[in-house]
């Protein structure tokens, strides 16, 4: 028997719990991931490379800050595979510990003061562990999600681990908001900024409590029973097999083999939304810095902003689920266009009031839209073998190329254009063009037909072939 798909008459009724789980999950992971984003701007420019021109050590940091990127789509291709093929549960607890751990040897990293050029690459190595885990993280909450969701929910409820990126967020620019505010600077950089990423290890014993009673989907147990998974069983599964083979046989292989546009689809649509937050909710602290204005009401801004999205991003995702995936993901991208050289006046005037609303605008409405029409949107480009790995590989590259990247580019640019914010303008534009014009090519995914899955005679077909 083939399996052709998810439908509605053989999806349960929605579990709450699964929702809790993978929201509560995904808000310790990337409270973990996005501590360093904070971090990198704030200290670790100050004592892992401290011999460095500010700018140019905020470049340095932010180097270390993409190695997470980097390591996304190989997170992404591993966990994929393992998601396709042994369960989508599994993943998410494993990806949670990896996490925790990393995050909370990095509180205990000695500097570069103590331990020399040791430091920073040990806190580099550490950052791919983070990237690594997360490269799994965000789409397996996804997947566990859209698998349990009745398809006029599918935009509403994929959208709520994004909830859990918001809130973590919230959660780490608060507490370093909290430790800047409370310490002084010499004890912040001395000890300070070490407590809010050992806070990790607590968060993600409770996150993994709560995971672990996360049930497997109905519709990964379906493919199991007809077959999908067993005649394709993994890497790790196949290991007497040689290489060759065993790579041409993953799930890897086969998305890309299937489905080529659609994961090129995938790697461009978000672009706007990765690098539209990690410019205007990481670099621009970066910004003020090099403009000597406080940062306070950056910081405190991008903490409100974190809790306005936690309404917002499901918003745009149920607003998706009635006027379609492609129109709510195209109008965040031109928000986010027009508001680029607004944004940055609105940083040198220096108005707090004036600050959050233009945090607002491009986080809140702008990516938040992107961020919440897009995970339903991808899911549903493919069928159940190959959706773990398909959206984990393609989603992670397009955050790697215009996402991870931004922050140092943007750091970058404002070197190359003597302290000019207009190349990261550009930048920004360019982004959210790509967004527009991939998302305008692709086709409409809410209320249509599911792909239907590859047979198993057209995978011995495949297989027997030179």
């Amino acid at each position: 028997m083939t399996h052709t798909g998810s439908s509605a008459t053989r999806r349960p009724v929605f579990q709450p719990k699964v929702a809790l789980a993978a929201v509560f999950g995904t808000t310790v992971e990337w409270y973990d991931f996005a501590l360093y984003g904070t971090a990198a701007a704030l200290v670790f420019n100050k004592i892992y490379f401290p011999d460095s021109d500010p700018l140019v050590g905020a470049v340095l940091a932010y180097g270390t800050f993409a190695i997470g990127f980097l390591a996304r789509p190989l997170g992404g291709a591993y966990f994929g595979e393992r998601g396709d093929t042994q369960g989508r549960k599994g993943v998410l607890v494993a990806t949670l510990l990896m996490m925790g751990l990393a995050t909370t040897a990095i509180g205990l990293l000695p500097t570069h003061a103590q331990i020399g050029v040791a430091a920073p690459v040990l806190l580099t190595l550490l950052r791919f562990v983070q990237g690594f885990a997360a490269g799994g993280e965000k789409t397996g909450a996804l997947i566990i999600l859209f698998e349990n969701a009745p398809p006029k929910w599918r935009g509403l409820l994929t959208s709520l681990p994004a909830i859990g990126t918001g809130t973590g967020t919230l959660l780490s620019t608060g507490a370093f908001a909290l430790t800047t505010g409370l310490l002084s600077e010499d004890a912040f950089l001395s000890w300070g900024w070490r407590i809010p990423f050992l806070l990790s290890a607590g968060l993600t014993f409770f996150g993994l409590w709560v995971r672990r009673s996360l049930p497997e989907t109905a519709e990964f147990q379906q493919v199991r029973r007809e077959g999908s998974v067993a005649a394709t069983s993994g890497l790790a599964a196949k290991s007497g097999r040689p290489l060759r083979q065993r790579i041409a046989e993953s799930r890897c292989v086969a998305a890309w083999r299937r489905y080529p546009k659609e994961m090129l689809i995938v790697i461009g649509a978000g672009a706007a939304e990765n690098a539209g937050y990690y410019v205007f909710g990481t670099f621009s602290v970066t910004y003020a810095e090099d403009r000597g204005l406080p940062t306070a009401a950056l910081l405190s801004g991008i903490s409100l902003v974190a809790a306005v999205k936690l309404v917002t991003v499901p918003a745009f995702g149920a607003l998706s689920d009635r006027v379609g995936r492609r129109p709510v993901s195209i109008g965040g991208a031109l928000v986010l266009l027009a508001a680029a050289w607004p944004f940055f006046t609105v940083i040198d005037g220096g108005h707090t009031w004036a600050i959050w609303l233009a945090l607002f605008l491009t986080l809140g409405i702008g990516q938040s839209a992107v961020l919440g029409s897009q995970p339903a949107f991808f899911a549903e480009l493919f069928d159940t073998t190959v959706r773990f790995s398909a959206v984990g590989i393609a989603n992670n590259i397009g955050t790697v190329l215009t996402g991870g990247l931004a922050p140092m580019l943007a750091s970058a640019l404002l070197l190359w254009f003597d302290h000019s914010v207009m190349g990261v303008v550009v930048f920004i534009a360019l982004m959210s063009a790509l967004t527009v014009v991939t998302v305008a090519l692709a086709r409409e995914t809410r209320g249509a037909a599911e792909p239907v899955e590859e047979t198993a005679a057209q995978r011995e077909n495949l297989q027997a072939a030179p």
